[in-house]
């Protein structure tokens, strides 16, 4: 089971992705504009860190022990900064298709690692708590972003 602090920072990250979102929707100029560089870059940074979150399980003096597992080995390692290099495209796009790419990322870290987590996570309850708790996360995020994505496109 996920510690209670888990969740409750999991899910107040989402208010910045609700917030922003509907900021650009209906705020007036230039917080409009301020919400949607905001959202775009804050979309960037959790990009990043979901794909972070296959480094940490690896971290630690074992590390370096080879366990022909190729996700833990490698994939884990590599996958790991993928998410980060997309999104960095991302924040070089227009800010619509920016919020798209950044939504796909999150619903592709979210495929990976529903197939790939039970190589970083054995124990089943925790993994099934965590895998639960990223869908929720990921399909509220990315459907701020979409939202905001298509706003912006009115503009």
């Amino acid at each position: 089971m996920l510690a209670p602090i888990t969740k409750l920072l999991g899910y107040a990250g989402l208010l910045p992705f609700i917030g922003l979102s509907a900021l650009i929707q209906f705020a007036e100029p230039p917080l409009d504009f301020w919400a949607a560089n905001s959202l775009l870059l804050y979309g960037a940074t959790i990009a990043a860190f979901v794909g972070a979150l296959h480094w940490g399980p690896l971290l630690g003096p074992q590390s370096n022990r080879v366990t022909h597992n190729f996700w833990r080995d490698k994939g884990a390692w590599i996958w790991g900064v993928v998410p980060s290099l997309m999104a960095w495209g991302a924040l070089h796009l227009a800010f619509s298709t920016g919020y798209f790419v950044i939504a796909g990322t999150l619903v592709l870290a979210l495929i990976v690692d529903r197939q790939q987590f039970h190589h970083l996570i054995e124990d089943e309850g925790y993994l099934a708590d965590f895998l639960k708790m990223r869908t929720v996360l990921t399909l509220v995020a990315t459907a701020s972003l979409i939202w905001a994505g298509l706003a912006i496109q009115q503009f």
